[in-house]
């Protein structure tokens, strides 16, 4: 069999079960890989009758067509899986997060060397099972050779690089679209708390001047910590802190005693990253519905730890549990909880999480988990 056309249906093959090949669990993706393999090297069977048959012998029975195909599919399925190890080894080795922080040239270099590798690996492996002699193959100076081989590889990558390119910048497009479309949800965040508290400035300001003034100032503070929020799709959980911090400052004001709060978290956590204004609407439905309707009020607890590369965070309060929340809010569905939900699905996928469920022995525990770079 003519080593150019097997090179094309097992290069066409590999990189185009890789480029589409569906989202799941790795062994679906491997029999994604065999099944793309063997629907192309059915195709480069009729190309290859075309092309060779005045010169090549077998093609003139249905065994003939049958050792034909046999041959262009071992091939096939051997440079596929062969860059499918690769990737998913250089995955573990590099790590997801570095590999989709690479620059431009880091990226075209990442994505040519292995499915090259692969196709020169993969090649080896299904000439070997074939029974064909690899060492002739190689050293031969027929156009068939190693060396003819590898230039129509190259050609075929830069058929691919192109493909490659286009959907890169169909992607940057898409994300640019979804970075919109976070921005617009923290936007419907915010403004429910700037409007109570200037309402509540104005209702002390006749009845106690004294502490409309250190409201106003703590809210002051607030906004300015807010400021990067608002602006960010990211941020630091030392910056989300600092503003959970400055919004129970100003809430404190009004419950006075009636609520008692405490932050538990390591300095070394506060430099992690997680979407910008994620934890102050948990922070305030702790207290808008568990702590403030109780009568003698309540406590508030955050705290946050690293596991299995993934940032958790808790806020407990021990208020007046679910029963007291909206039944929106209660199953999980409330705006708040929704729009936080979405942001963590569009940057996360399903790594990002975010669990509503009662506290022990009452109140509600919101547990954020924000999946960390390695």
């Amino acid at each position: 069999m003519n080593k150019h056309s097997q090179l094309l249906g097992a290069s066409w093959s590999a990189w185009m079960s890789q480029s589409f090949r569906p989202a799941g669990p790795t062994w679906l993706q491997y029999v994604w890989t065999f099944v793309f393999s063997a629907v192309v090297a059915a195709g480069f069977t009729i190309v290859g009758f075309l092309m060779f048959a005045r010169s090549d012998a077998g093609w003139d029975t249905l065994a003939g067509w049958g050792a034909q195909y046999l041959a262009y599919l071992v091939v096939s399925v051997a440079i596929g899986y062969s860059i499918q190890a690769l990737f998913s080894l250089s995955r573990q080795v590099l790590g997801v997060a570095r590999i989709q922080r690479f620059t431009a040239w880091q990226r075209s270099l990442y994505f040519s060397a292995v499915p090259i590798t692969g196709v020169i690996v993969g090649m080896l492996i299904g000439l070997t099972l074939l029974g064909s002699h690899v060492h002739t193959w190689a050293t031969s100076g027929e156009p068939n050779s190693v060396v003819g081989s590898i230039v129509f590889a190259l050609l075929v990558w830069a058929l691919f690089s192109v493909y490659f390119s286009t959907r890169h910048r169909r992607i940057l497009a898409e994300r640019r679209a979804a970075l919109a479309q976070l921005q617009l949800l923290q936007a419907q965040m915010e403004p429910h708390f700037l409007f109570n508290t200037l309402a509540n400035v104005l209702g002390l300001m006749d009845t106690d001047a004294a502490r409309a003034k250190l409201m106003l100032e703590s809210f002051t503070d607030y906004l300015r910590a807010s400021l990067g929020s608002l602006r960010e799709v990211e941020q630091t959980l030392g910056d989300e802190l600092d503003l959970i911090a400055a919004y129970l400052q100003v809430v404190q004001i009004r419950m006075e005693e009636r609520l008692r709060y405490r932050i538990d978290v390591a300095a070394e956590l506060r430099g992690y990253r997680l979407p910008a204004l994620s934890l102050q609407p948990l922070v305030e439905n702790a207290v808008v519905h568990g702590l403030e309707p109780k009568i003698e009020g309540g406590q508030l607890h955050v705290d946050a730890h690293m596991a299995a590369g993934a940032l958790v965070i808790r806020v407990i309060d021990d208020g007046l549990g679910l029963a007291a929340m909206p039944v929106a809010a209660s199953r999980g569905t409330g705006t708040a909880l929704n729009n936080i939900r979405e942001r963590l699905q569009q940057i996360y996928g399903d790594r990002g999480r975010l669990q509503i469920e009662a506290a022990t022995p009452n109140g509600v525990c919101a547990t954020l988990t924000v999946p960390q770079p390695d």
